[in-house]
């Protein structure tokens, strides 16, 4: 049972992210119509079609184990930090003022950096970072002033 679950998203970015889209269906369609390099335009248009979904959104959600980050698919963008791995964490105010080794971010109001024992430092968006925060604390990992 998760004790914390978000999906974080941008309208901006879904629209700017279709636009890629859109234009590799065009071009799909000019190459099925010139009937050459049809099979290496529907690889390309699906692989970039996977990718730009998975990033336009991000998932958070943190149980009694581990926090997990997804991307909307979870094939491309994901990373799980196990709680016992996890040395301190630092909220910060506004998307713009975490940074990490590894780093999801989209427009939102907070941030939160994890430092782990071992590994990079992960930092993720949220609209609740508080609420986060309150969750990571009940877990028993340390808060960053």
């Amino acid at each position: 049972m998760a004790l914390y679950e978000e999906t974080l998203t941008s309208r901006i970015l879904q629209v700017v992210l279709l636009v890629p889209i859109i234009s590799m269906l065009a071009g799909l369609y000019a190459t099925y119509q010139a009937e050459e390099g049809f099979e290496i335009m529907l690889a390309t248009t699906v692989g970039v079609a996977i990718l730009l979904l998975d990033v336009m959104a991000i998932r958070i959600e943190i149980d009694e184990r581990e926090l997990r980050i997804r991307g909307i698919l979870g094939l491309i963008v994901r990373k799980t930090v196990p709680i016992e791995n996890m040395a301190s964490f630092r909220v910060g105010e506004g998307w713009t003022s975490c940074y990490g080794t590894i780093h999801f971010n989209l427009p939102a109001r907070g941030c939160v950096t994890i430092h782990q024992r071992k590994g990079w430092t992960v930092s993720f968006t949220t609209n609740n970072p508080e609420e986060v925060a309150r969750v990571l604390a009940t877990l028993g990992v340390l808060r960053e002033p």
